[in-house]
């Protein structure tokens, strides 16, 4: 099914808002201005607004949204809360939005700016649950792309619109693709979890029971911020914070379960898949502790729990060195350890 243009919907009007964008920003000082400044293009400053939304900060991020604000009244407002993490941030801006889409943009990341106006002009003529655009990893240096890029969306033909069954584990968009229906995030009725790393996951899943249509755009939208000191993705981040990832994946799994009698199959498959995948990150930060740390004991653990509540889930992995865990029996686990070393320094 190629795009066609939505139907006119009742109570429609010209200044309707197309897509909403939340910054979550905490301590973003050094790079907030920038990220504004991306979302900035005569052609869409009257169809986008941006909540700034300011998780109790304690640098100059509200005052940088502040000046936003004032210049440019009709696109940036700021939200001043309580802080309660990145959760809290996107939740705050899913009670919040005015727009028809919906899409997060993190306070130290930034669009391309010519693509979000694609992306824009594109929304405007849709009527799709989720738009995954492609999206680059930037170096924090030099601010230029690095090695590592993904391309999810790959096999999937840009600008059709596929049902979920045809894209159920084949692809997962993340956080960085995702714009979806503002009427999604509230039909869920979910709440994601606040003062906890690692929630980008429950944002992109708990609509799954609710989405039945999506789209691929190959322009690469968001720039995501590679490399910055303390980020959460770095190894020995993931490491210090395992509980937080630990407890984001049985949040999943509980979900799934939970939800399953209403999900239909692809629904189930997609979630599912996404769980395996969050498994597989489990286990890859157990096997970056050193040796003689207990991790193949926690190893074995959870993948015993996951294959006895949630079979699909645990079929679904994919991952040479979890496969060679489990034909091992765990045995294997000191050679995986071992091959681990030396790799990137994140996921």
């Amino acid at each position: 099914m190629l795009i066609k243009n939505k139907k006119s919907r009742k109570g429609s009007h010209m200044n309707e808002k197309v897509l909403t964008v939340v910054v979550p920003s905490y301590n973003v000082e050094a790079y907030l201005a920038d990220t504004l400044k991306s979302f900035i293009h005569p052609d869409i400053m009257e169809e986008v607004e941006v909540l700034i939304v300011n998780d109790e900060s304690t640098d100059s991020t509200e005052e940088i949204g502040r000046s936003f604000e004032v210049r440019y009244p009709q696109t940036f407002r700021v939200i001043t809360k309580k802080n309660g993490g990145h959760g809290s941030t996107i939740n705050r801006g899913i009670q919040e939005a005015a727009g028809r889409y919906f899409k997060v943009v993190d306070g130290d990341d930034w669009v391309d700016t010519e693509n979000f106006r694609k992306l824009v002009k594109m929304l405007k003529r849709l009527d799709v649950d989720v738009v995954g655009n492609n999206y680059t990893w930037v170096d924090h240096e030099t601010k230029l792309p690095t090695k590592r890029q993904e391309r999810p969306f790959e096999g999937f033909e840009y600008g059709r619109i596929y049902r979920l069954e045809d894209v159920a584990g084949k692809t997962l968009i993340n956080i960085h693709a995702m714009t979806i229906k503002t009427e999604i995030l509230r039909k869920m009725k979910m709440k994601i979890d606040e003062h906890m790393f690692y929630v980008d996951m429950e944002y992109v899943l708990f609509p799954i029971p609710y989405v039945d249509t999506c789209l691929f755009l190959e322009p690469s939208v968001y720039c995501y911020r590679l490399g910055r000191p303390n980020q959460s993705m770095s190894i020995k981040k993931m490491q210090a914070n395992l509980k937080n990832h630990l407890h984001v994946l049985l949040r999943l799994e509980k979900y799934a379960e939970r939800m399953c009698g209403r999900m239909t199959p692809a629904q189930r498959r997609y979630m599912n898949g996404a769980i395996g995948e969050l498994l597989t990150s489990q286990m890859k930060i157990y096997i970056s502790f050193p040796l003689g740390s207990g991790m193949r004991r926690k190893t074995m653990a959870l993948d015993a729990f996951i294959k006895n509540r949630n079979p699909e889930a645990y079929a679904s992995v994919k991952n040479k060195a979890v496969w060679l865990m489990r034909r091992s029996r765990f045995l294997a686990f000191p050679v995986v350890v071992l091959a681990f070393k030396g790799r990137r320094n994140s996921y």
